[in-house]
């Protein structure tokens, strides 16, 4: 979605790792109950039918509005404030990928949903299917108080035309398990490719993160890792290869591999701090992320408002909620995973502590600019493929999975 420059400081790496730097915090058991909700969502014939929304609900009382999204959205501390003080209830389905989500989009009867939290790179699908309506810049001053990235995020803009307003961002570094694995082994994407990791790395089963990163371990300086050549995109599939004998796990269920790091069945993967972030809050400090010196993958979600709704005032009472600090604060520190907030002033939101793990704090290895900051520089927005179909990709990958 950004083609934004990366600095790559020529090898200067995140070299002394401390907390602070990661995304952390909440309990296992709130994990355990967001991923039953996430598994829940993997075989749709399974999941009974969202209920369509209801007449638009005054703030005195009635009706419901219909959210598709990732999980945390869903949790009480980030939506019972918008619930109480519009009288309304707010039913949602959650989804793993963005794959899932259209699929589950393109199941439910026109007017299931009121708005979604969509990924950068499929809010140009949901424009292209007429499934979003645009947004009025001027219905939302808080975009002033984003970070300059997410202020005009070409994940959430066509050419001038805003369709998204970024909600939470995060990334695919490297996750491991200090007890085996030091933090200054880990300077290159390559570390992946060590004979000594030989059945221990876990992988977030999805196509775009881990081969954007393949991409960035091969070709660090090209600006959009997912604008390759055939040549190119062959060499991204040599290289999963090699990783391959290493792997021991592929799963889009967050709490296996959780798990799967707790129990050390794993202890290392490109699984970003988000998939080990309540491990560590519940006491497993021997486990933190890092951004490799070529960069990682950035993640980006977004709240939108579709085209279909019955309740459209609401929901774009809804999306506006979603672009507030207050509400970015809780977002980033949802049970269900922790991201960074957009919204700049998220932080006057959360404790110091908070503020500390997230990275609202300056980077010790460059005081002059936060930890926040320095995550927007050396990460690069995940995109779909340019010069090839997606199932090209997907291909590739499926077979990555199977060899």
């Amino acid at each position: 979605m950004n083609n934004q420059n990366m600095n790559s400081s020529n090898g200067s790496f995140w070299r002394s790792i401390s907390r602070r730097r990661f995304i952390q915090y909440t309990s296992l058991a709130g994990l355990a109950a967001a991923t039953t909700k996430l598994g829940s969502c993997a075989a749709p014939q399974e999941q009974s039918a969202t209920t369509e929304s209801s007449p638009a609900a005054s703030p005195t009382g009635g009706g419901t509005l219909g959210v598709l999204t990732w999980a945390g959205y869903d949790e009480p501390e980030v939506i019972g404030k918008f619930e109480q003080e519009n009288g309304v209830k707010v039913e949602f389905k959650t989804y793993v990928g963005g794959e899932q989500m259209l699929q589950f989009f393109n199941q439910s009867p026109p007017g299931t949903f009121d708005g979604i939290i969509s990924d950068g790179e499929y809010v140009t699908k949901l424009m292209e299917m007429g499934a979003i309506d645009p947004l009025n810049t001027a219905d939302f001053p808080e975009i002033a108080n984003f970070s300059e990235t997410y202020q005009k995020f070409p994940g959430f803009f066509q050419g001038e035309q805003m369709m998204a307003v970024g909600t939470r961002f995060g990334n695919y570094g490297i996750a491991i398990n200090t007890k085996y694995i030091q933090p200054e082994e880990v300077t290159s994407w390559n570390f992946l490719t060590d004979p000594k990791l030989q059945g221990k790395v876990a992988f977030f089963d999805w196509y775009l993160p881990n081969m954007g990163n393949a991409s960035m371990a091969l070709f660090p300086d090209n600006p959009n890792p997912y604008a390759l050549t055939d040549e190119q995109l062959q060499q991204v599939k040599d290289w999963l290869i090699k990783v391959k004998p290493n792997v021991a796990l592929i799963t889009p269920n967050i709490q296996d591999i959780t798990n799967a790091f707790i129990n050390e069945s794993v202890i290392a993967g490109p699984v970003g701090d988000w998939l080990i972030q309540n491990a560590i809050a519940d006491g497993k400090t021997n486990f933190t992320a890092i951004v490799p010196k070529e960069g990682a993958i950035r993640w980006s979600e977004g709240a939108t408002l579709c085209s279909a709704s019955n309740n459209k005032e609401l929901a774009l009472k809804w999306v506006q909620y979603m672009a507030s600090p207050e509400t970015q604060a809780r977002v980033a520190n949802a049970k269900a995973y922790k991201g960074i907030a957009p919204n700049l002033e998220a932080q006057d939101f959360m404790s110091d502590e908070e503020k500390q793990l997230l990275g609202y704090v300056p980077d010790q290895d460059n005081p002059d600019k936060t930890v926040v900051e320095v995550q927007l520089e050396r990460t690069r927005a995940r995109q779909l493929p340019v010069n090839q179909p997606e199932q090209a990709w997907q291909d590739i990958y499926n077979e990555f999975k199977t060899s």
